[in-house]
């Protein structure tokens, strides 16, 4: 199966400014409709009123820097789950080094040596996290580091902190899939009113090539050329 093509501007413009081009050629279409329809039946009504509609919907999406913050506070979230993570493991292993002291077997077996690639990582620090969880319940373990000073609330948080970084990794993933969908129904939608606009100002060329007022009234730019034609 064929995956399907990517959505593209089909103009080079600003969104802002593609949609106050529109609003501005929508309204002198309205005010020269007659001349327009004589020429070319499909400018008939309803296309003013999708023309319209169209624009709505393309300014009804919020905006690529909307989309970013929403991102950007997920992502800020993650990274501070994941500090509060590493801070957590490094207690254990404060604890643990109490515990049993100069036992490299025992630090072995919580992980230690796997703390650095884990770290930073929302993907490896939750399973060291609940690797740590899992020995620091072992009876034998837990005994001996509550007796150090750890609190039992503070070993059941090894495992509630691996899941909350494993569902901010979702929220974030989320957020950005989001944006992406966001940005191709953004740009499909721009895309629609370009192509009316372009449409109109390309019959204008016929219907006021001997108006020199109007038929300048519809020249489209895109940039630093005119549009000729639609894309």
């Amino acid at each position: 199966m064929n995956r399907p093509e990517e959505v593209h501007r089909i103009f080079h413009k600003s969104d802002d400014e593609v949609l106050q081009q529109s609003d501005v050629k929508l309204v002198s279409f309205n005010e020269n409709k007659r001349p327009f329809v004589e020429r070319f039946t499909q400018l008939n009504d309803p296309f003013a009123d999708e023309w319209s509609v169209d624009i709505a919907n393309a300014r009804s999406i919020a905006p690529d820097y909307a989309s970013l913050a929403a991102q950007s506070s997920e992502t800020d979230a993650l990274k501070a789950l994941v500090a509060q993570g590493a801070n957590l493991y490094q207690s254990l292993l404060l604890y643990v080094r109490l515990a049993f002291p100069n036992d490299a077997t025992v630090l072995r077996l919580f992980g230690q040596n796997k703390y650095e690639a884990a770290r930073n990582s929302q993907l490896k620090l939750p399973g060291l996290l609940r690797t740590a969880y899992t020995q620091a319940s072992k009876p034998q373990y837990k005994t001996a580091l509550i007796a150090k000073g750890m609190k039992e609330s503070e070993i059941a948080m090894l495992e509630t902190m691996a899941n909350q970084i494993i569902k901010q990794d979702t929220a974030q993933e989320k957020a950005m899939n989001d944006r992406a969908i966001d940005a191709n129904k953004r740009i499909a939608a721009l895309n629609a009113v370009w192509e009316k606009m372009s449409l109109v100002c390309q019959c204008a060329k016929l219907v006021f090539k001997d108006d020199a007022t109007r038929y300048n009234l519809f020249l489209l730019s895109d940039g630093e050329t005119q549009t000729e034609k639609p894309e």
